[in-house]
């Protein structure tokens, strides 16, 4: 990558030691995130801001509530957390995918939940939660899962809808201030349950 070296990479890691505890307005317990090795400035948490807004991840990644009109609208406490954790999810290992029940069952999902041709899957958790989100993650580890499609840039693929490839075009610079941005954001702890395999 361009604009990081493995020495930052070094420092970034060691950096990762202290964790604190915290608390939302719902007393859901939080792990807050550890201070990254790199200070980022005011100008790239706001870059960060307008990209995520440009990319509209909050769509995808924020659950959605009843508003005071009684539409849904993005839920402020769950800023970017993902599928709630505690949303039950019904069963599907026996739906036919092109069946009347599981076009239902499509409908009744929020924006949080995609079904493709043979997976569900549930958007993750972008706050800086350091046991359910991105809070453990360096800035390398960020821009390597952009650039590589690869959770935290080695591990498992990620999966559509993510515009990863898409992402990947974005400039260093840029990857970074939405990581620098996603570490403003108020930790959330939800841990998302892993994709469905789907059946015909």
């Amino acid at each position: 990558m361009k604009n990081i070296n493995l020495k930052s990479a070094a420092i970034a890691v060691l950096a990762l030691t202290a964790l604190a505890a915290g608390c939302n307005k719902n007393a859901t317990q939080q792990a807050a995130a550890p201070a990254p090795a790199t200070a980022y400035t005011a100008a790239q948490v706001t870059r960060g801001a307008e990209l995520v807004n440009e990319w509209k991840c909050s769509f995808c990644h924020t659950p959605e509530m009843k508003g005071p009109d009684g539409k849904p609208m993005p839920n402020p406490e769950r800023l970017l957390s993902g599928h709630p954790q505690d949303e039950k999810i019904p069963d599907v290992s026996d739906m036919v995918i092109t069946s009347d029940a599981f076009m239902e069952f499509l409908d009744n999902l929020d924006n949080t939940a995609w079904a493709s041709n043979d997976m569900l899957v549930f958007s993750a958790n972008l706050t800086p939660d350091a046991e359910t989100g991105i809070g453990t993650w360096t800035d390398v580890q960020f821009v390597g899962t952009m650039r590589q499609g690869m959770h935290m840039g080695l591990g498992r693929r990620l999966l559509y809808p993510m515009p990863w490839q898409e992402l990947a075009e974005l400039s260093d610079s840029d990857l970074i201030s939405i990581y620098a941005y996603l570490r403003t954001v108020e930790p959330v702890s939800n841990k998302v349950p892993p994709p469905i395999v789907l059946y015909r």
